[in-house]
């Protein structure tokens, strides 16, 4: 469903990155490491293949991460325009950084 070529483009949150990357001028494609989704779910099934499930996270739910050196971090909202996920509602995130 995802993946159809009648489906409508979207970036994705990599493609999001290196747009905003290259548009900065500062970084290139390889200074990009893997990224982490948090909000996918995405299990293996015992045969080896993907499927693309409802996502665990729910409201009050939350990621902590701590940085042990300067680093610049890369937020993208890819909400899924041609996947059922959230019931073709993504909500917002908020995005909280301490120093």
């Amino acid at each position: 469903m995802r993946y159809a070529q009648d489906k409508r483009y979207m970036h994705s949150c990599r493609d999001n990155f290196l747009c905003a990357c290259l548009h900065d001028g500062r970084l290139h494609k390889r200074d990009i490491g893997a990224n982490i989704n948090f909000f996918m779910n995405v299990p293996v099934t015992p045969e080896g293949g993907l499927t693309f499930e409802d996502g665990l996270s729910a409201p009050g739910k939350y990621v902590e991460l701590v940085a042990e050196c300067n680093v610049m971090v890369l937020i993208s909202n890819c909400p899924q325009l041609n996947n059922p996920c959230n019931g073709w509602n993504p909500t917002p995130a908020e995005v909280l950084v301490w120093n």
